[in-house]
């Protein structure tokens, strides 16, 4: 328990300081474990218009961290009814959320549970992700994802990564 306090301190300290050496303007951040480990960080930082995210190891030779940006999207919303489904989804997220329209299938991702292998592919789907057209099957959305691929391989890149 101890270890991971720490590992989150220097974590939260290299995030924090990554983000103002690069000027990243933002309002809110928050740094979360990778699955199974306290060594891999996923790191948020809620900008103006989206998010910008990074990993980072404890076993990092660098502290230089590469941002993904991600927009939240939140005019896709414009056209979409405001369902209770959709409130619900929008108070749960607790505003960390981007929308995704992809052949004409909105997408609503949660992105505090962070992405399937993000670590090794910036561009992965996110772990809660939502299907906002009308008569989408959701059952188990968190579970589709967790499927995809093999879990062999994702604990592999975990590794890697941890170790880089």
């Amino acid at each position: 328990m101890c270890v991971a306090g720490y590992d989150k301190f220097i974590a939260d300290g290299v995030f924090r300081e990554q983000l103002a050496e690069k000027k990243v303007n933002y309002t809110s951040y928050f740094t979360t474990p990778s699955p199974l480990n306290s060594f891999l960080w996923y790191d948020v930082a809620k900008g103006d218009s989206g998010y910008y995210i990074s990993y980072y190891s404890v076993f990092d030779k660098s502290k230089d961290l590469n941002f993904t940006f991600k927009p939240q999207n939140k005019d896709l919303l414009n056209d979409y009814p405001s369902t209770p489904e959709l409130q619900k989804l929008l108070r749960f997220s607790q505003e960390y959320y981007t929308i995704e329209n992809h052949n004409d299938t909105l997408y609503f991702s949660d992105i505090r549970f962070g992405q399937l292998g993000g670590w090794s592919n910036p561009e992965a789907n996110f772990v809660f992700r939502y299907i906002l057209n009308t008569g989408a099957n959701n059952d188990l959305v968190i579970q589709k994802g967790r499927f995809e691929g093999s879990m062999r391989d994702g604990i592999n890149s975990l590794y890697k990564r941890i170790c880089n």
